[in-house]
Protein backbone atom coordinates (compact mmCIF):
# COMPACT_ATOMS: atom_id res chain seq x y z
CA UNK A 1 0.00 0.00 0.00
CA UNK A 2 3.01 2.68 0.37
CA UNK A 3 4.34 1.67 -3.02
CA UNK A 4 1.11 2.01 -4.22
CA UNK A 5 0.74 5.65 -2.75
CA UNK A 6 4.42 6.62 -3.86
CA UNK A 7 3.58 5.63 -7.08
CA UNK A 8 0.65 7.82 -7.41
CA UNK A 9 2.44 10.85 -6.15
CA UNK A 10 4.63 10.17 -8.67
CA UNK A 11 2.45 10.12 -10.84
CA UNK A 12 0.61 13.55 -9.55
CA UNK A 13 3.88 15.16 -10.20
CA UNK A 14 3.73 16.39 -13.41
CA UNK A 15 0.46 17.83 -12.34
CA UNK A 16 2.21 20.29 -10.96
CA UNK A 17 3.27 22.81 -14.07
CA UNK A 18 -0.39 22.37 -15.08
CA UNK A 19 -2.71 22.86 -11.98
CA UNK A 20 -1.80 26.32 -12.33
CA UNK A 21 -4.74 26.33 -15.83
CA UNK A 22 -7.09 24.79 -13.25
CA UNK A 23 -9.89 27.43 -12.56
CA UNK A 24 -13.48 27.35 -10.38
CA UNK A 25 -16.31 26.84 -13.29
CA UNK A 26 -18.47 27.22 -11.04
CA UNK A 27 -19.83 27.54 -7.51
CA UNK A 28 -22.41 27.34 -4.58
CA UNK A 29 -22.42 27.95 -1.15
CA UNK A 30 -25.31 27.20 0.78
CA UNK A 31 -26.41 28.05 4.32
CA UNK A 32 -27.52 25.17 6.62
CA UNK A 33 -31.20 23.88 5.73
CA UNK A 34 -33.08 24.40 9.37
CA UNK A 35 -35.69 21.56 9.10
CA UNK A 36 -35.82 18.89 6.13
CA UNK A 37 -38.55 15.95 4.68
CA UNK A 38 -37.87 12.47 6.55
CA UNK A 39 -34.98 10.52 4.30
CA UNK A 40 -36.88 7.24 2.27
CA UNK A 41 -34.33 5.15 0.65
CA UNK A 42 -35.91 2.85 -2.18
CA UNK A 43 -34.19 -0.27 -3.45
CA UNK A 44 -35.40 -1.14 -6.64
CA UNK A 45 -37.52 -4.25 -7.71
CA UNK A 46 -39.74 -5.58 -10.70
CA UNK A 47 -42.85 -4.08 -10.71
CA UNK A 48 -42.52 -1.52 -8.41
CA UNK A 49 -43.61 1.81 -11.14
CA UNK A 50 -46.37 2.84 -9.15
CA UNK A 51 -44.19 3.23 -5.56
CA UNK A 52 -41.67 4.83 -7.58
CA UNK A 53 -44.13 7.64 -9.19
CA UNK A 54 -45.70 8.00 -5.46
CA UNK A 55 -42.38 8.34 -4.04
CA UNK A 56 -41.21 10.91 -6.67
CA UNK A 57 -44.25 13.22 -6.43
CA UNK A 58 -43.89 13.00 -2.77
CA UNK A 59 -39.94 14.03 -3.27
CA UNK A 60 -41.48 16.97 -5.79
CA UNK A 61 -43.52 18.38 -2.83
CA UNK A 62 -40.70 18.22 -0.31
CA UNK A 63 -42.53 15.86 1.73
CA UNK A 64 -39.83 13.45 2.18
CA UNK A 65 -35.79 13.37 0.88
CA UNK A 66 -35.65 10.63 -1.85
CA UNK A 67 -32.60 8.23 -2.27
CA UNK A 68 -33.53 5.76 -5.45
CA UNK A 69 -31.21 2.87 -5.34
CA UNK A 70 -31.35 0.78 -8.45
CA UNK A 71 -31.47 -2.60 -7.09
CA UNK A 72 -29.78 -5.41 -9.18
CA UNK A 73 -29.14 -2.90 -12.53
CA UNK A 74 -26.45 -4.53 -13.63
CA UNK A 75 -28.59 -7.97 -14.19
CA UNK A 76 -31.96 -5.52 -14.97
CA UNK A 77 -30.16 -4.02 -18.03
CA UNK A 78 -30.19 -0.29 -18.53
CA UNK A 79 -26.56 0.57 -18.08
CA UNK A 80 -26.97 2.15 -14.57
CA UNK A 81 -24.78 2.05 -11.31
CA UNK A 82 -25.38 -1.06 -8.92
CA UNK A 83 -22.63 -1.83 -6.77
CA UNK A 84 -23.29 1.00 -4.11
CA UNK A 85 -27.07 0.14 -4.45
CA UNK A 86 -26.31 -3.61 -3.58
CA UNK A 87 -23.59 -2.50 -0.96
CA UNK A 88 -26.51 -0.43 0.56
CA UNK A 89 -29.24 -3.05 0.30
CA UNK A 90 -27.04 -5.37 1.55
CA UNK A 91 -25.84 -2.63 4.76
CA UNK A 92 -29.73 -2.87 5.78
CA UNK A 93 -30.20 -6.90 5.62
CA UNK A 94 -32.86 -6.56 2.89
CA UNK A 95 -32.90 -9.82 1.28
CA UNK A 96 -35.74 -9.19 -0.94
CA UNK A 97 -36.73 -6.31 -3.68
CA UNK A 98 -38.45 -3.61 -3.70
CA UNK A 99 -37.83 -2.43 -0.14
CA UNK A 100 -37.48 0.94 1.75
CA UNK A 101 -36.10 2.50 4.68
CA UNK A 102 -36.55 5.48 6.39
CA UNK A 103 -34.25 7.77 8.38
CA UNK A 104 -31.83 4.39 8.14
CA UNK A 105 -34.11 1.57 9.36
CA UNK A 106 -36.21 -0.75 6.83
CA UNK A 107 -39.81 0.18 7.09
CA UNK A 108 -42.92 -1.37 5.18
CA UNK A 109 -44.18 1.26 2.33
CA UNK A 110 -47.73 1.63 3.40
CA UNK A 111 -46.10 2.67 6.90
CA UNK A 112 -44.11 5.66 5.34
CA UNK A 113 -45.86 9.48 6.48
CA UNK A 114 -44.40 12.66 5.15
CA UNK A 115 -42.89 14.31 7.59
CA UNK A 116 -40.83 17.77 8.22
CA UNK A 117 -38.07 17.14 10.81
CA UNK A 118 -36.22 19.70 12.61
CA UNK A 119 -32.11 19.23 11.85
CA UNK A 120 -30.20 19.11 14.55
CA UNK A 121 -26.91 19.61 13.58
CA UNK A 122 -26.68 23.37 11.59
CA UNK A 123 -24.28 22.66 8.41
CA UNK A 124 -23.36 25.17 6.23
CA UNK A 125 -21.61 23.86 2.62
CA UNK A 126 -20.25 24.98 -0.93
CA UNK A 127 -19.91 22.95 -3.74
CA UNK A 128 -16.90 23.77 -6.21
CA UNK A 129 -16.84 22.71 -9.81
CA UNK A 130 -12.88 23.13 -10.84
CA UNK A 131 -11.22 22.47 -14.31
CA UNK A 132 -9.42 23.91 -17.60
CA UNK A 133 -11.25 22.89 -20.51
CA UNK A 134 -14.01 21.03 -18.58
CA UNK A 135 -14.72 19.98 -15.09
CA UNK A 136 -11.77 17.68 -13.69
CA UNK A 137 -12.60 18.27 -9.94
CA UNK A 138 -16.11 18.42 -7.48
CA UNK A 139 -14.75 19.98 -4.40
CA UNK A 140 -17.53 19.89 -1.37
CA UNK A 141 -16.64 22.05 2.21
CA UNK A 142 -18.84 22.25 4.95
CA UNK A 143 -18.36 23.76 8.11
CA UNK A 144 -20.43 23.13 11.46
CA UNK A 145 -20.32 23.21 15.43
CA UNK A 146 -21.33 20.38 17.12
CA UNK A 147 -24.13 21.29 19.72
CA UNK A 148 -22.82 18.11 21.74
CA UNK A 149 -20.43 15.52 21.62
CA UNK A 150 -20.85 13.22 17.99
CA UNK A 151 -20.68 9.19 18.80
CA UNK A 152 -18.39 7.34 17.32
CA UNK A 153 -20.81 5.84 14.81
CA UNK A 154 -21.58 9.36 13.62
CA UNK A 155 -20.68 9.64 9.43
CA UNK A 156 -21.25 12.32 6.90
CA UNK A 157 -22.75 10.45 4.07
CA UNK A 158 -22.23 11.90 0.29
CA UNK A 159 -25.07 11.35 -2.10
CA UNK A 160 -24.88 12.39 -6.13
CA UNK A 161 -27.93 11.84 -7.70
CA UNK A 162 -29.25 12.43 -11.19
CA UNK A 163 -32.53 13.96 -10.38
CA UNK A 164 -34.32 12.39 -13.79
CA UNK A 165 -32.55 9.75 -14.97
CA UNK A 166 -33.16 7.85 -18.26
CA UNK A 167 -31.68 4.16 -18.23
CA UNK A 168 -30.59 2.73 -21.84
CA UNK A 169 -33.81 0.74 -21.90
CA UNK A 170 -35.93 4.97 -22.11
CA UNK A 171 -37.22 4.30 -18.09
CA UNK A 172 -37.40 7.01 -15.88
CA UNK A 173 -35.24 7.03 -13.04
CA UNK A 174 -36.10 9.93 -10.64
CA UNK A 175 -33.75 10.39 -8.08
CA UNK A 176 -31.07 8.16 -9.06
CA UNK A 177 -28.28 7.08 -7.11
CA UNK A 178 -25.21 7.47 -9.09
CA UNK A 179 -22.36 7.92 -6.45
CA UNK A 180 -22.49 7.52 -2.10
CA UNK A 181 -19.29 7.47 -0.10
CA UNK A 182 -19.56 7.74 3.67
CA UNK A 183 -16.91 9.79 5.68
CA UNK A 184 -16.14 9.33 9.01
CA UNK A 185 -12.89 12.31 9.56
CA UNK A 186 -14.87 14.04 11.55
CA UNK A 187 -14.58 16.03 14.97
CA UNK A 188 -16.51 14.42 17.45
CA UNK A 189 -16.02 16.51 20.51
CA UNK A 190 -18.56 18.69 21.89
CA UNK A 191 -19.06 22.62 20.71
CA UNK A 192 -15.67 21.25 18.03
CA UNK A 193 -15.94 22.75 15.02
CA UNK A 194 -15.58 20.47 11.92
CA UNK A 195 -14.22 21.81 8.82
CA UNK A 196 -14.98 18.78 6.40
CA UNK A 197 -13.92 18.18 2.83
CA UNK A 198 -14.47 15.58 0.03
CA UNK A 199 -12.56 15.78 -2.89
CA UNK A 200 -14.01 13.99 -6.26
CA UNK A 201 -11.49 13.53 -9.41
CA UNK A 202 -13.22 13.53 -12.96
CA UNK A 203 -12.32 9.47 -13.33
CA UNK A 204 -14.01 8.54 -10.52
CA UNK A 205 -17.47 10.85 -11.98
CA UNK A 206 -16.93 9.50 -14.73
CA UNK A 207 -17.29 5.78 -13.50
CA UNK A 208 -20.21 6.60 -11.94
CA UNK A 209 -22.05 7.70 -14.93
CA UNK A 210 -21.84 11.45 -14.14
CA UNK A 211 -20.32 13.46 -16.84
CA UNK A 212 -20.31 17.46 -16.37
CA UNK A 213 -18.33 18.63 -19.54
CA UNK A 214 -18.28 22.05 -19.12
CA UNK A 215 -21.14 21.94 -16.35
CA UNK A 216 -23.39 24.03 -18.21
CA UNK A 217 -26.03 21.32 -17.19
CA UNK A 218 -24.44 20.56 -13.91
CA UNK A 219 -27.42 21.29 -12.11
CA UNK A 220 -29.12 18.20 -13.69
CA UNK A 221 -27.08 16.67 -10.66
CA UNK A 222 -28.02 17.34 -7.18
CA UNK A 223 -25.44 16.60 -3.69
CA UNK A 224 -27.11 15.46 -0.52
CA UNK A 225 -24.94 15.88 2.41
CA UNK A 226 -26.55 13.46 5.72
CA UNK A 227 -24.95 13.54 8.82
CA UNK A 228 -26.15 10.01 10.11
CA UNK A 229 -25.18 8.87 14.04
CA UNK A 230 -26.01 10.75 17.66
CA UNK A 231 -24.78 11.78 20.50
CA UNK A 232 -23.23 10.07 23.23
CA UNK A 233 -25.08 8.50 25.33
CA UNK A 234 -28.18 8.15 22.60
CA UNK A 235 -29.56 4.91 22.59
CA UNK A 236 -30.17 4.56 18.59
CA UNK A 237 -28.43 6.09 15.56
CA UNK A 238 -30.87 8.65 13.36
CA UNK A 239 -30.36 11.35 10.19
CA UNK A 240 -29.00 14.48 12.30
CA UNK A 241 -28.87 16.49 9.13
CA UNK A 242 -29.78 16.66 5.61
CA UNK A 243 -28.45 19.42 3.17
CA UNK A 244 -29.20 19.26 -0.50
CA UNK A 245 -28.47 21.22 -3.53
CA UNK A 246 -28.19 21.85 -7.35
CA UNK A 247 -24.66 21.48 -8.56
CA UNK A 248 -24.14 25.01 -9.72
CA UNK A 249 -23.65 25.56 -13.58
CA UNK A 250 -21.17 27.30 -15.84
CA UNK A 251 -23.55 29.80 -15.89
CA UNK A 252 -23.37 30.55 -12.26
CA UNK A 253 -19.58 30.52 -12.58
CA UNK A 254 -17.35 33.03 -10.36
CA UNK A 255 -14.85 34.53 -11.73
CA UNK A 256 -12.86 32.61 -14.40
CA UNK A 257 -9.63 34.42 -13.78
CA UNK A 258 -10.04 32.65 -10.24
CA UNK A 259 -6.63 30.50 -10.71
CA UNK A 260 -5.61 27.86 -7.58
CA UNK A 261 -3.14 27.78 -6.30
CA UNK A 262 -0.52 25.36 -7.19
CA UNK A 263 0.88 24.12 -3.80
CA UNK A 264 -2.52 24.43 -1.58
CA UNK A 265 -4.01 22.08 -4.21
CA UNK A 266 -1.77 19.50 -4.71
CA UNK A 267 -1.21 19.42 -0.67
CA UNK A 268 -5.07 18.87 -0.51
CA UNK A 269 -4.26 15.98 -3.28
CA UNK A 270 -1.32 14.00 -1.43
CA UNK A 271 -3.22 14.33 1.62
CA UNK A 272 -6.68 13.07 0.60
CA UNK A 273 -4.46 9.87 -1.31
CA UNK A 274 -2.76 9.42 1.96
CA UNK A 275 -6.18 9.03 3.72
CA UNK A 276 -7.62 6.94 1.47
CA UNK A 277 -4.79 4.61 1.10
CA UNK A 278 -5.06 4.11 4.97
CA UNK A 279 -8.35 4.03 5.39
CA UNK A 280 -8.46 0.63 3.15
CA UNK A 281 -5.54 -0.87 4.30
CA UNK A 282 -7.34 -0.41 7.61
CA UNK A 283 -10.55 -2.09 6.38
CA UNK A 284 -8.37 -4.66 4.01
CA UNK A 285 -6.48 -6.06 7.30
CA UNK A 286 -8.99 -5.77 9.63
CA UNK A 287 -12.61 -6.72 7.68
CA UNK A 288 -13.35 -10.76 8.99
CA UNK A 289 -14.33 -13.05 6.48
CA UNK A 290 -17.05 -16.23 6.59
CA UNK A 291 -15.53 -19.17 4.80
CA UNK A 292 -17.48 -22.82 5.12
CA UNK A 293 -18.72 -25.93 2.85
CA UNK A 294 -21.10 -28.71 3.19
CA UNK A 295 -19.91 -31.38 5.39
CA UNK A 296 -19.53 -35.20 4.81
CA UNK A 297 -22.60 -35.88 7.26
CA UNK A 298 -25.75 -34.69 6.20
CA UNK A 299 -27.50 -31.47 6.63
CA UNK A 300 -24.53 -30.17 8.25
CA UNK A 301 -22.07 -26.90 7.39
CA UNK A 302 -18.31 -26.75 8.22
CA UNK A 303 -17.55 -23.23 8.93
CA UNK A 304 -14.77 -21.08 9.56
CA UNK A 305 -14.65 -17.38 10.88
CA UNK A 306 -10.93 -15.77 9.83
CA UNK A 307 -10.61 -12.24 11.82
CA UNK A 308 -8.64 -9.55 10.99
CA UNK A 309 -9.73 -7.00 14.23
CA UNK A 310 -11.67 -8.55 17.24
CA UNK A 311 -14.70 -9.07 16.28
CA UNK A 312 -18.54 -10.09 18.20
CA UNK A 313 -20.44 -12.23 16.84
CA UNK A 314 -24.14 -11.19 16.46
CA UNK A 315 -27.49 -12.44 14.84
CA UNK A 316 -27.07 -14.99 12.18
CA UNK A 317 -30.07 -15.21 9.33
CA UNK A 318 -30.69 -17.70 6.31
CA UNK A 319 -32.52 -17.28 2.78
CA UNK A 320 -35.99 -18.49 2.94
CA UNK A 321 -36.88 -22.12 3.02
CA UNK A 322 -34.02 -22.79 5.35
CA UNK A 323 -33.64 -22.92 9.49
CA UNK A 324 -30.77 -23.79 11.29
CA UNK A 325 -30.87 -26.36 14.20
CA UNK A 326 -28.92 -24.29 16.42
CA UNK A 327 -26.69 -21.25 15.98
CA UNK A 328 -23.65 -19.68 15.60
CA UNK A 329 -22.89 -18.70 19.46
CA UNK A 330 -22.79 -15.01 20.43
CA UNK A 331 -19.11 -14.32 21.51
CA UNK A 332 -15.92 -12.13 20.95
CA UNK A 333 -13.40 -13.82 18.94
CA UNK A 334 -9.93 -12.11 19.22
CA UNK A 335 -7.63 -11.01 16.28
CA UNK A 336 -5.80 -13.23 13.64
CA UNK A 337 -8.11 -16.34 15.14
CA UNK A 338 -9.84 -18.81 12.98
CA UNK A 339 -13.06 -20.18 14.60
CA UNK A 340 -14.50 -23.03 13.58
CA UNK A 341 -17.48 -24.78 13.84
CA UNK A 342 -20.65 -26.79 12.46
CA UNK A 343 -23.96 -26.24 12.12
CA UNK A 344 -27.27 -28.21 11.27
CA UNK A 345 -29.96 -26.60 8.86
CA UNK A 346 -32.76 -27.97 6.94
CA UNK A 347 -34.03 -26.78 4.18
CA UNK A 348 -33.53 -26.80 0.55
CA UNK A 349 -32.41 -24.74 -2.62
CA UNK A 350 -29.29 -22.87 -2.57
CA UNK A 351 -28.72 -21.73 0.70
CA UNK A 352 -27.73 -17.81 2.06
CA UNK A 353 -26.32 -17.14 5.21
CA UNK A 354 -25.91 -13.73 6.47
CA UNK A 355 -23.68 -13.31 10.05
CA UNK A 356 -23.71 -10.03 11.55
CA UNK A 357 -20.55 -8.69 13.25
CA UNK A 358 -19.57 -5.87 14.98
CA UNK A 359 -15.62 -5.13 13.69
CA UNK A 360 -13.34 -3.14 16.40
CA UNK A 361 -12.40 0.45 14.79
CA UNK A 362 -14.69 -0.34 11.84
CA UNK A 363 -18.57 -0.70 12.92
CA UNK A 364 -21.05 -3.59 12.02
CA UNK A 365 -20.79 -5.38 8.51
CA UNK A 366 -22.63 -8.60 7.15
CA UNK A 367 -20.62 -11.78 6.29
CA UNK A 368 -22.51 -13.67 3.59
CA UNK A 369 -22.07 -17.73 3.25
CA UNK A 370 -23.38 -18.98 -0.22
CA UNK A 371 -23.40 -22.71 -0.76
CA UNK A 372 -25.13 -24.67 -3.47
CA UNK A 373 -27.95 -26.89 -3.45
CA UNK A 374 -26.84 -30.01 -1.27
CA UNK A 375 -27.50 -33.68 -2.73
CA UNK A 376 -29.48 -34.47 -0.05
CA UNK A 377 -30.64 -32.38 2.63
CA UNK A 378 -34.60 -33.27 3.42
Amino acid sequence: MRSFAFLVILLMMPLASAISDLSIYSEAKFSSQDESPILVEWFHGTGDESEVEELRELDRAGEITLLHWRTGAENDGGNLPSDDADARHMYHGFVTTPAVAVDGYPENFSDIQPEIRQNEVFIDWTIQLIGSSEVELLNITATWTNPKELNGATQMHIFIIETNAVDDRGRDVPNLVRDWSPSSALNFSSNGTNYWNETITQDHLIGAGIELGDASFADKYEIMLILIGGFEGDDANRVLSIQRGEMPTYWQSVDQGAILTPAILLLVLIVLIGFIVMAERKREVGLPRLEGSWSKEENVIEYRIVTGFQIEIGDLTMSDGWRANGRIKKQTIAPNTTHTGTLRVTGSGELTLKLAVTVDELGDWILDLNLPNPRSND
